[in-house]
């Protein structure tokens, strides 16, 4: 399915510029390709994050190969990963009142999303050049 092969390395490449924009922007100043004004708006974050959570189940149920989870395990779960930090923080910023369970995990992904996502960047570069890797 190169659709999803696509769509996988073409959203966590979004997310994760998404999520480390305050840092990629501070070292290679991404205004100059990318409108800024749009890594700041809460209706982007909510979309991205649910099409990059999809994706990433997509894919993670998808059979390619010989391996029909394991292939695609870091690609899968990265877009999880992301497209719930985008959520969370989505919901973080909408919400005054915030139960326990998303505290938890705004802790755990929100404060950490620079690392987040420069992880997710990584790993759709290194997916999108050798594909055909176990665990890739």
């Amino acid at each position: 399915m190169n659709q999803i092969y696509l769509l996988s390395v073409v959203v966590n490449l979004l997310a994760g510029v998404t999520l480390s924009h305050g840092f990629l922007e501070s070292r290679l100043r991404l205004s100059s390709v990318f409108n800024s004004e749009l890594f700041e708006r809460p209706k982007f974050w909510f979309g991205l994050g649910s099409v990059s959570f999809i994706v990433g189940f997509l894919k993670l149920i998808s059979a390619q190969g010989d391996m029909p989870v394991i292939g695609d395990l870091l690609p899968a779960v990265s877009g999880l990963v992301m497209g719930l930090t985008l959520l969370v923080q989505f919901y973080r910023h909408r919400n005054e009142v915030v139960p326990n369970a998303v505290e938890t995990l705004e802790k755990v992904f929100v404060d950490n999303k620079t690392a987040v996502g420069l992880a997710g960047l990584l790993i759709a570069v290194v997916h999108f050049l050798v594909p055909q890797i176990l665990f890739l």
